[in-house]
């Protein structure tokens, strides 16, 4: 298991390969539930996601814009979903990058304490009832054109498709522009 560094945050992720649940917010409530204080807990769409760069640096931005009083939302992980779907209305974003019941879906796990996260992320690994699969964390093809058909590209972006590190910080940067 890795863990990222952002500042004085650290941050972890796990994979998902399907949200087996018959109701997807008992799965988000079991999952938050799990959480010790002083961690976040995100659950996002996997197809939403672009590799663990993409997730990493828009996790930057929500947290410096939290930290100059410019988020889009008070919470945290409201921001980050936002931005992940490209826009800022919170229906949109839930139907854009929220979870689906039978697809993919990443966990986001941050806080400042390591030695909480840690601690959190073994208390879900250790309760998940479907299968973890850090390979939906991937910048795939199919997350890239599911993201370009979100920002009205489509398949129009072939100069920039081959090159992975060039598409993750395009879509960095069009999160940033994000407003409300």
């Amino acid at each position: 298991m890795e863990y990222h560094k952002l500042e004085d945050t650290f941050v972890c992720f796990i994979g998902i390969r399907t949200i087996e649940s018959s109701r997807v917010s008992d799965f988000i409530g079991t999952i938050q539930g799990l959480s010790l204080p002083e961690v976040t807990v995100q659950l996002v769409s996997a197809r939403s996601v672009y590799g663990p760069d993409h997730l990493l640096g828009i996790l930057k931005i929500t947290l410096e814009c939290q930290k100059r009083s410019l988020a889009l939302s008070r919470k945290p992980q409201t921001d980050l979903l936002l931005r992940l779907s490209f826009t800022n209305q919170i229906a949109l974003a839930f139907d854009r990058s929220g979870l689906k019941k039978f697809l993919p879906a990443v966990v986001i796990l941050y806080s400042t304490d390591k030695k909480k996260l840690a601690r959190t992320r073994a208390k879900i690994m250790g309760n998940l009832s479907t299968v973890v699969d850090d390979a939906v964390l991937a910048a795939s093809d199919e997350s890239r054109d599911y993201i370009f058909q979100l920002l009205g590209s489509g398949k129009n972006m072939c100069l920039i498709d081959e090159n992975k590190d060039f598409v993750t910080q395009y879509l960095i940067e069009r999160s940033a522009l994000i407003v409300k």
